[in-house]
């Protein structure tokens, strides 16, 4: 079993921009789902919601380092309790660049998971990480990413 995703994407938008849209409820319900709570701070939790597919998660937050890192630790599929279930760590890196910013998504932690939940989540989250990067993108852009 593969123990991280990553993920790269560069977006032709100001650091402070994309900070914003991954650490504010308004900027994080725009682009990952249509329901977010966020208590910004080393400890603070957050919660994300999709009700097109009934999903939500929580998660709580470990790194704030503004503009240029931000880690959660969520809960896997189907446990609600981050503290204490099944979890893995979502960590964001901001980099300026001189025509917008360098993003990389790095999940972490699949190895850990039960084995049942480990492939699952590994196969699903790649894959959503590709498609919310991308409306990341047409987000904070305005165009259409193909």
């Amino acid at each position: 079993m593969r123990d991280h995703i990553e993920q790269h994407i560069h977006i032709h938008t100001d650091i402070t921009n994309v900070w914003d849209a991954l650490t504010t409820a308004e900027g994080l319900r725009s682009w990952f789902g249509d329901q977010a709570e966020i208590d910004l701070r080393p400890g603070g939790e957050a919660r994300f919601g999709w009700t097109e597919f009934n999903a939500s998660a929580h998660a709580i937050i470990e790194v704030v380092d503004r503009p240029h890192r931000f880690v959660y630790r969520w809960a896997a599929t189907g446990t609600d309790d981050v503290r204490t279930g099944p979890s893995t760590v979502v960590e964001f890196r901001l980099v300026s660049t001189d025509d917008g910013t360098a993003l990389t998504v790095i999940e972490s932690g699949f190895a850990s998971l039960p084995e049942d939940i480990a492939q699952r989540d590994f196969e699903e989250n790649t894959s959503g990480w590709t498609a919310e990067l991308q409306d990341l993108e047409q987000y904070l852009t305005g165009s259409v990413v193909g």
